[in-house]
């Protein structure tokens, strides 16, 4: 029963929480590992995870693996394969998110796909209400600005 479950809630999110890691590293291996991780750490806590609260669970878990690729020195310096630049997301508006730094990208990312309001995502980053809604409004003039270069 507990394996079907988590095939189930496994089915239901893979995608949602790859891009969101492939969002946040730009590098399709590291997305890669982080879903794995993810839903190692989901596989572990299944008991503990409240069925209502599972999605917002799984984001925030992906964002504090992200964080955590990112603080380990190895991974100071990336290097983007010829595959890694060549593919890219078949959803024009994800494209563009792509182009925006790191601090507003993973906003509007929770914002724009998820749904997430500004509240939620201040909880789910541990970042100020006020600043998400000012990153978020950042972001969206950056998105005009290289619309209309």
């Amino acid at each position: 029963m507990e394996k079907e479950y988590f095939t189930k809630i496994y089915d239901l999110y893979n995608k949602d929480i790859y891009r969101l890691s492939y969002s946040y590293t730009h590098n399709i291996k590291d997305a890669e590992d982080i879903t794995q991780k993810v839903f190692i750490k989901y596989y572990k806590n299944i008991i503990k995870v409240k069925e209502e609260f599972i999605k917002q669970w799984l984001i925030k878990t992906t964002i504090n693996e992200c964080k955590d690729l990112f603080r380990n020195i190895w991974n100071k310096k990336v290097i983007k394969t010829d595959q890694e630049i060549l593919i890219k997301s078949t959803n024009p508006t994800e494209n563009l998110l792509e182009n925006l730094p790191h601090k507003y990208r993973i906003i509007m990312h929770l914002f724009y796909y998820y749904g997430y309001t500004s509240k939620e995502i201040s909880e789910l980053t541990n970042i100020k209400e006020s600043t998400i809604k000012q990153r978020l409004r950042r972001g969206r003039l950056l998105l005009k600005e290289e619309n209309y270069e």
